[in-house]
């Protein structure tokens, strides 16, 4: 009985794991990074960065990466 139990335990746990692995990959696929951006507009690290000081282009920085939504580059390409 003490096995079943705790074999039923350690599934829930990687359960809920790979939810929150899954729910992390979602939220990842929001943003583009650098390389990403750069290759989208076909520009340079220099001009990248250019226009993020110019603030011409949101983004949010998480530890030394810089990440920017896609929702801008969207609703920017559709225009």
């Amino acid at each position: 009985m003490y096995d079943e139990e705790l074999m039923h335990t350690v599934l829930d746990i990687f359960s809920e794991i790979l939810d929150t692995l899954r729910k992390k990959q979602i939220t990842d696929s929001q943003y583009y990074d650098s390389a990403d951006v750069k290759r989208l507009l076909n520009i340079s690290d220099s001009t990248l960065f250019r226009i993020r000081k110019s603030q011409n282009i949101p983004y949010i920085k998480i530890g030394k990466k810089i990440y920017y939504p896609k929702s801008f580059f969207n609703t920017a390409l559709k225009k």
